[in-house]
């Protein structure tokens, strides 16, 4: 487990404390450094760290100029390249302007939202590694149990993969039940076991090259455990690392996600470009959507970026509800509808091949197809996070590299 959260909060005044922790709990830290008090505080609370962390929020409250003294006085004890921004309750363009000749990332009048500072970081982040072609991640989950997210996964994974040929991982993080290596007939010694039950180590790349395994010429999987195990407690912080490393190696990163309401699950969700959401025209997966939308909005996840697919469609035997009640009350238009045509899901899976290698279920392969056309469209020429396009940290935070 980590020692030392990536993110420090400053507070100069100390009625902003509570909000501060939510913010950075809806931003997938679940238990940040927060340093209420003068800058002097917060100044020791640095120097007693080994080393600068990652990202750095600092609340002025109603101060003005006379903030600019205390992030002057920062500036002088961190390392090089921390990313921080300012929340304030001060609009005015001249203050804005003196931040940013100090290097401050961004500034935030309040209300400040959760995934507006996290897409601040990221781009910079992305920025800042010199890489305009920096992976997309894409997120796909059951609305309710063995809705056919994984399947979804499996064959986005190798349309991205064999037939556009771009760089593309798939990860199972069901951790109990995740079958993908298995039903691709793969023998997998590590995977997300490594993420999972060592979490004290932290991750780096070579954890993450030690994870993979190939599947074929553009396409690796990182599985799941192959023994049912306890699942043991993962911090968010670690899932945003993984992220962070592969899309750094691959042009996609498809996660498939279990049914299940956590705090790193959020932090998959939260750190997508695109979530898949794969339902049947069901009760229970109508009532676990609803839910799920609700959450995911409350929990600060960009309902925009959902994507709501119908899977089954087509049924033999009547289904229970209308694809239009659907939408009406989950409030979620349906982006696509896959065919049910379960013959031809079961021998890929007793073939241990997607089923886009199996040349069965004509109509659901070119269905497959259009949703993966779909998102590269959809992506081609974006970058990873268009959320800012601001200048990267430069100034008075960047003196330290040049000694």
């Amino acid at each position: 487990m980590y020692r030392h959260s990536p993110l420090l909060i400053i507070s100069l005044g100390s009625d902003q404390q509570e909000p501060l922790a939510e913010l950075a709990s809806a931003m997938g830290y679940a238990d940040p450094h927060l340093s209420v008090g003068p800058m002097s505080e917060a100044i020791k609370a640095l120097a007693s760290r080994p080393r600068s962390p990652e990202f750095i929020i600092i609340d002025i409250g109603a101060k003005e100029r006379d903030a600019l003294a205390d992030i002057d006085a920062l500036a002088e004890h961190c390392e090089a390249n921390v990313n921080v921004v300012v929340i304030g309750s001060v609009n005015d363009i001249n203050f804005y302007r003196e931040l940013k000749t100090r290097g401050i990332l961004e500034y935030f009048p309040r209300p400040v939202q959760a995934n507006e500072l996290a897409a601040t970081f990221m781009g910079h982040q992305l920025k800042s590694r010199g890489n305009a072609t920096q992976g997309r991640v894409i997120a796909s989950m059951s609305a309710a149990s063995g809705d056919g997210s994984s399947t979804l996964a499996m064959n986005l994974a190798y349309c991205f993969a064999a037939e556009h040929k771009q760089p593309t991982v798939l990860v199972d993080m069901d951790y109990q039940f995740g079958l993908i290596a298995k039903t691709l007939d793969l023998t997998a010694p590590f995977g997300t076991r490594e993420l999972f039950e060592h979490p004290d180590r932290g991750l780096d790349d070579l954890l993450v090259q030690k994870m993979l395994v190939k599947y074929e010429d553009n396409l690796s999987i990182i599985s799941a455990p192959n023994e049912l195990r306890l699942m043991p407690s993962i911090r968010p912080e670690i899932i945003q690392d993984m992220l962070h490393i592969l899309r750094g190696r691959y042009k996609y990163v498809v996660v498939e996600l279990p049914h299940v309401w956590t705090d790193w699950t959020a932090a998959v969700l939260k750190n997508s470009d695109q979530i898949m959401m794969v339902g049947q025209l069901w009760l229970r997966s109508l009532t676990h959507a609803t839910r799920m939308l609700t959450a995911w909005q409350a929990a600060g996840i960009d309902r925009s970026k959902v994507q709501l697919i119908i899977n089954r469609s087509g049924a033999k035997f009547k289904e229970a509800i209308s694809a239009e009640e659907f939408e009406r009350i989950c409030n979620q238009k349906i982006d696509a509808h896959l065919n049910n045509d379960i013959k031809a899901v079961v021998n890929a899976e007793n073939l241990g091949k997607t089923l886009i290698e199996t040349g069965n279920g004509t109509v659901l392969q070119q269905q497959f197809r259009a949703v993966a056309q779909e998102l590269i469209t959809r992506f081609e020429g974006t970058t990873a996070t268009a959320a800012t396009g601001k200048k990267g940290l430069m100034g008075i935070f960047d003196k330290k590299a040049n000694g």
